[in-house]
């Protein structure tokens, strides 16, 4: 399943059932033909996956949101904690 992305990227929410039971979104950026991954997050459960993806997508619209998604730590954290 594809979720809305800016013009120049991709977002994929993927599941296979068969090889396990995660969820896997993950983030491309397109250029011409080709396309190249920029982030994969994996989730057990179908709804975290879906407010991830859709975080992302707004991430994205921003002006620093392919940055803050490449230099992100490992989990869920894309927005700062505010103070």
């Amino acid at each position: 399943m594809k979720i809305p992305a800016p013009k120049n990227y991709e977002i994929t929410l993927e599941h296979t059932a068969d090889k396990s039971p995660a969820w896997f979104v993950r983030v491309y950026r397109k250029w011409f033909l080709f396309r190249r991954r920029v982030s994969s997050d994996w989730f057990l459960d179908p709804d975290q996956a879906k407010v991830f993806a859709n975080q992302l997508a707004s991430d994205l619209n921003s002006e620093s949101g392919i940055r803050n998604i490449a230099s992100r730590k490992l989990g869920w954290v894309l927005h700062r904690a505010p103070r």
